[in-house]
């Protein structure tokens, strides 16, 4: 069965990537407006013929529900690990909050500049940290933990994060234990082994969580390099929020 769903996936992908370089004018790598998903109408530098799911509203289509369950109006959301900012505007426009993106590549943190500079006024919410986010702070390493930062006063508290780091999850949840014990802020977890998938359920549920596996989609699947994808989803505590002037835009 899983071939015959692989096989049709290869054909429905070069069907639609034809009409969908057509449909996405500009020179590679220029601003294009994503057409369908959760992202629709956002303006990103990406190319066309590489986040293909993206224009299918597909991109990451497992935990979508949840990103709309868990940005209500007025929350504040920390996008750890930012890459392009389409999480962060995609958070910033459900909100109509402030989204805070820790980034640990300078060329990343540009890119994520440029495309929330393309979408005001969601990208005017978006500020952007160039520093790894991790369970210990180390300027000289530029690393940070979240725990010290709030500690010191030069973070606001969140009420949602995010975080896709590659395989450091586990040292940004560790650098976070006082602040998800207290706070329990919202969480979607992008975890790429087994082993630290359970390392870092363990240590929600000793916090207090009850996280639940999210596995990657059988029908339509992305094309991903890394044998092991899922995410930890952990609901939160639900906080005082209310519409921001000026909407969701």
């Amino acid at each position: 069965m899983s071939d015959v769903v692989q096989t049709f996936t290869r054909l429905v992908r070069q069907l639609v990537r034809k009409p969908l370089r057509q449909l996405t004018v500009g020179k590679k790598g220029g601003l294009r407006r994503l057409p369908f998903g959760i992202g629709r109408g956002l303006r990103l530098a990406i190319d066309p013929t590489s986040p293909l799911d993206m224009y299918l509203g597909l991109y990451e289509f497992e935990i979508v529900k949840y990103v709309k369950e868990f940005c209500r109006p007025g929350y504040l959301c920390f996008d750890v690990g930012g890459f392009d900012g389409y999480y962060a505007l995609v958070f910033s426009r459900q909100t109509g909050g402030k989204v805070i993106v820790f980034e640990s590549d300078p060329d990343s943190c540009a890119r994520v500049r440029r495309n929330c500079d393309a979408n005001p006024p969601a990208g005017s919410r978006v500020e952007i940290e160039n520093a790894f986010v991790a369970f210990e702070t180390n300027e000289a390493e530029n690393c940070i933990a979240l725990d010290d930062r709030l500690k010191a006063g030069t973070l606001p508290l969140p009420d949602m994060i995010k975080i896709d780091i590659d395989r450091a999850e586990l040292s940004a949840l560790t650098g976070a234990r006082q602040l998800l014990a207290t706070r329990r802020p919202h969480l979607i977890v992008e975890v790429h082994s087994l082993e630290l998938e359970r390392q870092c359920a363990d240590l929600l549920i000793e916090l207090g969580y009850s996280p639940r596996i999210v596995s990657e989609r059988r029908w339509l699947p992305e094309n991903r390099p890394l044998e092991h994808n899922r995410w930890i989803i952990a609901r939160g505590r639900e906080h005082n929020s209310g519409p921001v002037p000026g909407g969701t835009t």
